[in-house]
C-alpha cells in the first residue's frame, strides 16, 4: 500500500494529538524524583535503561544520551555492539536484554522504557516481565496491534499505546513523547 506524505503527515497529526498526556505527566512526576536523586547523591540506585529494536533503539539511544547529558538522569541502553552479540549468541535473541539487565544488577529502584512498533516484539516483553519480577517501574510505549504487557491499573507499569500501523509513525510519535519528558527536565 502507498501511503502519501500529506495522508502520513495528517497520520502524525492524529498520533501527536491522541498521545496519552496523563501518563506522560505521571512519568515526568516519577523521572523527576530520579533526577533530583541524581544531581544530590550521584551514588544512588535509580536508574532508567531504555530499550527497543531498530529504529526504536536507534530513539533509545537518542534519548539515554538526553537524559544524561541535559537531565542528569543516569540512562542506559545495550549500546555495546561487542556485547549485545555475546549475548545474543549465548542465551538467544529472546532472552538477551534480560541478560543485560542482570549484568547491571538491575533491581526495584530502576524503571524500564520499552519502545516497540508492533509491541510483540519477544526480547522487549521479556525485559519487562524481568523488571515486573522486581516489582520495579516501567513504561511501555507500543504502537500498531501492541497491548498493554500488563493488567490495566498496575500502579507500576504505564502503558502509551500509538494507533497507527504505519513504522515511521509509531517511532516518531515515541520519540516525540520521549523529548517532551526530556525537555521538562531539562537543566540548564
Amino acid at each position: 500500500m502507498v501511503i502519501y506524505a500529506e495522508q502520513y503527515f495528517e497520520e502524525m497529526q492524529k498520533a501527536i494529538k491522541n498521545i496519552d498526556q496523563d501518563t506522560v505527566d505521571k512519568v515526568i512526576d516519577i523521572w523527576k524524583v530520579f533526577q533530583n536523586t541524581h544531581i544530590n547523591f550521584r551514588l544512588s540506585d535509580n536508574r532508567i535503561f531504555i530499550i527497543g529494536n531498530g529504529g526504536s533503539h536507534a530513539i533509545a539511544e537518542h534519548i539515554s544520551t538526553d537524559l544524561n547529558k541535559r537531565c542528569k538522569v543516569k540512562a542506559y541502553t545495550l549500546s555495546n555492539n561487542s556485547l549485545q552479540t555475546a549475548l545474543t549468541n549465548d542465551y538467544s535473541q529472546e532472552d538477551a536484554l534480560v541478560e543485560w539487565l542482570k549484568i547491571n544488577s538491575f533491581n526495584k529502584t530502576d524503571y524500564i522504557v520499552a519502545i516497540s512498533s508492533s509491541g510483540k516484539s519477544k526480547n522487549i516483553l521479556n525485559a519487562i516481565n524481568y523488571a515486573n519480577d522486581f516489582d520495579a517501574r516501567t513504561l511501555s510505549i507500543f504502537g500498531m496491534d501492541g497491548a498493554p504487557p500488563f493488567s490495566p491499573g498496575t500502579s507500576q507499569h504505564d502503558y502509551i499505546h500509538i494507533d497507527s500501523h504505519n513504522y515511521g509513525v509509531v517511532e516518531l510519535t515515541s520519540e516525540i513523547i520521549l523529548h517532551g519528558i526530556v525537555e521538562e527536565l531539562v537543566v540548564e
